[in-house]
């Protein structure tokens, strides 16, 4: 069922592209679908994309559509997922490690759309996950002790196959298990105080439209609604 949610989602942001000649492309299995889906598109062969990963890149390559990076232009749009939405439409993002880029692009786009299947959807950030931190290679160990102190939480630098696992930007990622957000832009400030850190995976009012899929019907959400 999820993948059938993840599918159908994907199918209804492509409805939004229209004759956009620039798109962002964030990260993520729904993303990946998306992907899928607009290079099956009369769309694909005149559209370019600014992908947000290596894992992205790929995906996009594969499917053969017109990858650049991003220089002078900005996307029009930018289709991405989310690890968890709340209801004012702040995001936890980071999963993959992509959180960094997936931020500079949200920033930078005219329009940002979340494309997510209903499990996505809590009520409070970090209800499921932890909240990933991408952070400084130089001194890892101070930021990440210095983490666990502010926040009195368990942090932890995340491993993948026995090493740390380490970003696209050559950053490594720490994860705090902290307890649900209450007010996650002052989350994002206080992380981001904490020098080493690069960026926080809190996205608060970025979000314009969110599309979020349960059973066979799609629900769009507008930002301020």
């Amino acid at each position: 069922m999820i993948e059938f949610e993840k599918r159908l989602v994907a199918r209804e942001a492509l409805k939004l592209i229209g004759d956009v000649k620039l798109l962002g492309l964030g990260s993520g299995s729904t993303v990946a679908i998306f992907v899928e889906e607009l290079a099956k598109s009369d769309k694909a062969g005149k559209i370019k994309v600014i992908p947000s990963s290596k894992q992205i890149e790929e995906v996009a390559r594969n499917q053969g559509l017109e990858v650049i990076y991003p220089d002078g232009e900005r996307p029009e749009i930018t289709v991405d997922g989310a690890d968890e939405i709340d209801s004012n439409l702040n995001l936890l993002k980071g999963g993959g490690g992509a959180l960094l880029r997936e931020k500079v692009l949200a920033y930078n786009s005219s329009t940002y759309v979340i494309i997510a299947d209903h499990t996505k959807l809590v009520e409070k950030l970090c209800s499921k996950r932890a909240l990933p931190v991408e952070v400084l290679p130089y001194g890892v160990s101070w930021t990440l002790g210095n983490l666990i102190k502010r926040f009195n939480c368990d942090a932890r630098i995340r491993i993948k196959d026995l090493s740390p696992f380490i970003t696209d930007n050559g950053n490594v990622i720490v994860d705090i298990n902290c307890p649900p957000l209450e007010d996650p832009a002052s989350m994002e400030s206080e992380v981001k105080g904490v020098p080493g850190v690069v960026e926080v995976g809190i996205f608060v009012g970025l979000a314009d439209l969110v599309l979020i899929a349960r059973g066979s019907e799609v629900k769009v959400v507008r930002q301020g609604f």
